[in-house]
């Protein structure tokens, strides 16, 4: 039905926001693409306002107050869970204000259920159940309100002003809220309650609700979301949306391979991992890529989207596929130093909300990333050592072309470091993916002066030489294959000549614009490994130097060592462990055969796990020693995060030994090994090629013994090595 036009209301045209915090926060979150809901425990979006939660869609926040209300009673916490793929559930039970209130009864006398879920909409499902021996009289009121803040302002940007906010509209059964932005785009939200409410208002929905002994009443609020485009206006029931998400949810899983252990915090961890990755997946148009995180990074990501990717190849190589075509179609083609765009270069982010619409923010994309080309290029090979497909690598061959030719000016063809300085007024100082401002220092704190190259860049760019030439070679392009297996062999040498620190025994962390060579001990010299650039003996001592309690903290290794000046546990890069961080190391010491310590770093991963609801792991966490046993949570930390969530299944592959060469047909297990924590590990339907393998690894009197269960789908020839 359509709604009347509506005045504007001065009263709220321009105001700047005023943002509360919600903490402390445990929060519940549920998403499907770029549409996410962050509540408390109780299923609430309160205080209004919180920065920290709201229903969110395309960067927008749409519900920035979502509050169910008892009145005459006290609303106490059961439970909250994230039950399945399809909703959060929430229980709560009212008690009266006073005991005496209520005479004899019990003092908790009504079950509340709250099921929520997001698919094309927001909808909630409130069932109210009376277990007083007589009949209840409840006021049940809704809450509701919408800022329309763009989740930089969530986020703590200042606008010097905003759009403006209508009175809202409302109707017996539905309240329309709207904002037009300072692109004149119109965003609404609209709540629908079934059925009508007894009473409704632009900021509330009152039932009066009786309810006889026993009897349950159930309330159904659907909450659609507008940024301009046209949006399905069905009403399926509730029930019928669960189905619907439970349906694509198989669908989703019918692509992974299946993991199974006997150690029950890594079965849930990896069961959670899963359908977080399922619930970060975001369509764009024809194109699909993973979200980086919830609740700030609800948006694609390009470091992300192929670090996550690459994690997940064990899982379902088409994670990763689908973000290589994103990324490709979204590649630079020309010079714009707003947004940082250079010919080649993958983006960094991308943004839909009225700040980036208007001009506000750079990101239609953001193009301020340093790794991301060379990581698209490593990635897209990766993947097709995993799927060996041949028509994928010729559809992406224009975009890696274009990508090496990036690499190339950066490193003048690898005679000189690929360095980053920021050309944007509004965009990232800091690069890499330690991108924070303080994110690359000295031992003492201070920040390195661009333009800045990392040492982990050097190894990606490399590494994408490397791994460019391949796909050439497999191309039938001889001559650049040759070329760029020399510029790999020029960058490989500079490297090693200029990086490394004789005296320290260890790579520096990066060189500044004033040639000086930071000696900070920091996990990304760990990523060198992942990149196969140093000698085994000195891969051996950065292992060493990364396993060191100054580094690794018990539950993984710190961004930045302890003992030195700059080192701050509480910090978002200096100090605090990266699951994702942990993964990619713990795949180069594989690599290099480096048993012991990736066994210490996957020991710590799992150990860390215990700490977090539902065994997700988070985007980070604070990088305190475990010797207390208790692991301190960072507080804003995106939860779910893709490449924390993916991180698990890259630990497995690189514990397990496990190599995939796809076009060779071939699947090496190289020395695996199990932790006493961990008996038995299977993998079901991994993919190699067009086939796929099934698995077990079992620990038995110290030693693990490997079996093939199944091979379906094609010729694959396993090569088992034990010591």
């Amino acid at each position: 039905m359509a709604m009347p036009s509506m005045p504007l209301d001065a009263a709220h045209s321009g105001e700047p926001l005023e943002l509360v915090a919600a903490r402390p926060l445990d929060p519940l979150v549920r998403a499907r693409g770029t549409m996410f809901i962050v509540t408390n425990r109780e299923g609430n979006i309160a205080p209004a306002g919180a920065r920290e939660l709201g229903l969110f869609f395309n960067d927008t926040r749409f519900l920035s107050q979502y509050e169910l209300r008892i009145e005459g009673g006290n609303v106490a916490y059961l439970s909250a869970e994230v039950t399945d793929d399809a909703n959060n559930q929430i229980d709560l039970m009212l008690g009266g204000e006073d005991a005496s209130d209520v005479l004899d009864d019990p003092e908790h006398y009504v079950h509340i259920r709250r099921r929520q879920l997001i698919d094309e909409d927001f909808v909630e499902q409130i069932t109210l159940t009376n277990y007083l021996r007589r009949e209840l009289e409840l006021g049940v009121v809704l809450a509701f309100g919408a800022d329309f803040a763009d989740i930089f302002e969530v986020r703590g940007s200042q606008r010097a002003r905003r759009g403006e906010k209508k009175v809202p509209a409302v109707r017996p059964a539905e309240v329309q809220i709207s904002y037009r932005g300072l692109d004149r785009r119109e965003m609404t939200t609209l709540l629908s309650f079934r059925p009508a409410p007894t009473r409704v208002d632009g900021g509330q929905a009152r039932y009066d609700v009786v309810l006889a002994p026993g009897e349950h009443a159930t309330i159904e609020v659907v909450v659609s979301v507008s940024s301009g485009e046209k949006r399905p206006r069905e009403r399926p029931a509730f029930v019928q949306r669960v189905t619907q998400l439970e349906d694509e949810a198989r669908h989703f899983r019918s692509g992974c391979a299946r993991f199974g252990c006997d150690l029950g915090v890594l079965q849930r961890c990896l069961s959670r991992s899963e359908s977080d990755l399922f619930a970060l997946r975001i369509t764009l148009g024809k194109h699909a890529v993973l979200a980086a995180g919830i609740p700030w990074f609800c948006a694609p990501f390009g470091r992300d989207a192929l670090l996550a990717g690459y994690e997940s190849l064990l899982l379902n190589p088409e994670l990763a596929v689908a973000s290589l075509r994103m990324l490709a179609a979204y590649q630079g083609e020309r010079d714009d130093p707003y947004t940082e765009e250079e010919p080649g270069k993958i983006l960094h982010e991308l943004r839909f909300g009225e700040m980036a619409r208007s001009g506000e923010a750079p990101h239609t994309p953001y193009y301020g990333s340093v790794d991301s080309t060379p990581l698209f290029v490593v990635v897209a090979h990766a993947t097709y050592e995993v799927i060996a497909d041949m028509a994928l690598v010729e559809e992406l061959r224009p975009a890696l072309i274009a990508a090496l030719a990036w690499i190339d000016r950066a490193t003048d063809e690898g005679r000189r470091f690929c360095a980053y300085q920021k050309r944007s007024p509004r965009g990232l100082d800091n690069q890499g993916w330690k991108d924070s401002k303080d994110g690359v220092v000295f031992p003492d704190g201070r920040r390195a002066i661009a333009p800045i190259a990392l040492v982990e860049v050097q190894g990606y760019c490399a590494d994408a030489y490397r791994r460019g030439a391949e796909l050439c070679a497999a191309l039938g392009d001889t001559a650049a294959a040759a070329k760029y297996a020399e510029r790999a062999a020029r960058l490989l040498a500079l490297i090693e000549s200029e990086l490394w620190l004789p005296d320290h025994g260890r790579y520096a962390f990066a060189v500044d614009a004033t040639g000086a060579k930071l000696d900070t001990v920091v996990s990304n010299l760990g990523h060198l490994l992942w990149s196969r650039v140093p000698t085994h003996g000195r891969a051996e001592r950065i292992a060493d130097l990364l396993c060191d309690p100054a580094s690794f903290s018990g539950y993984g290794i710190r961004t930045l060592a302890s003992g030195q000046s700059a080192y701050n546990p509480l910090s978002y890069h200096n100090g605090t462990v990266w699951p994702h961080d942990n993964a990619v190391i713990a795949r180069g010491m594989g690599q290099y055969g480096l048993r012991s310590a990736v066994a210490r770093v996957f020991e710590g991963m799992v150990a860390s796990l215990a700490a977090f609801r539902d065994h997700r792991l988070p985007e980070l966490f604070c990088g305190m020693d475990s010797e207390s046993g208790v692991l301190a949570r960072y507080p804003v930390a995106c939860s779910p995060q893709a490449w924390a969530a993916a991180a698990p299944y890259l630990h497995l592959q690189s514990i397990l030994g496990i190599t995939i060469d796809a076009p060779s047909r071939r699947l090496f297990v190289r020395d695996p090994s199990l932790p006493p924590s961990l008996g038995r590990v299977t993998i079901h339907g991994m993919r190699v090629g067009d086939a796929r393998v099934s698995l077990r690894f079992e620990r038995e009197a110290g030693r693990c013994h490997v079996d093939v269960l199944d091979i379906v789908g094609g010729d694959v020839r396993t090569s088992i090595e034990l010591s």
